[in-house]
């Protein structure tokens, strides 16, 4: 990861088959091995990594995935009171 990227972590999902058939690099595949990678990178070096992983022989498919823990949390500001008068008056003038 020469290009900004920090890995955490490194998982091996082992080998298995792929949900169909898939052709890259000349070659028709019909099992693979899966890995997941968990990597922090600024945003902008993602482009870069994909074209660099769709070149590389050995990898059939790759993707990146935003880590749903990595997004900002926000607190919850809990349940906001909506004023009375705009729940029974409406806003628009009524017609006489």
């Amino acid at each position: 990861m020469d290009r900004g990227a920090i890995v955490r972590d490194l998982e091996n999902l082992g080998e298995r088959a792929l949900p169909y058939r898939i052709s890259t690099h000349n070659q028709q595949y019909n099992s693979g091995g899966y890995f997941l990678v968990d990597f922090y990178s600024p945003t902008t070096t993602v482009e870069n990594m994909m074209n660099h992983l769709s070149r590389d022989t050995d990898i059939i498919r790759g993707n990146i995935v935003k880590h749903p823990l990595t997004q900002e949390l926000k607190e919850c500001e809990g349940i906001v009171p909506v004023p009375l008068e705009e729940k029974l008056y409406s806003t628009k003038k009524r017609r006489k």
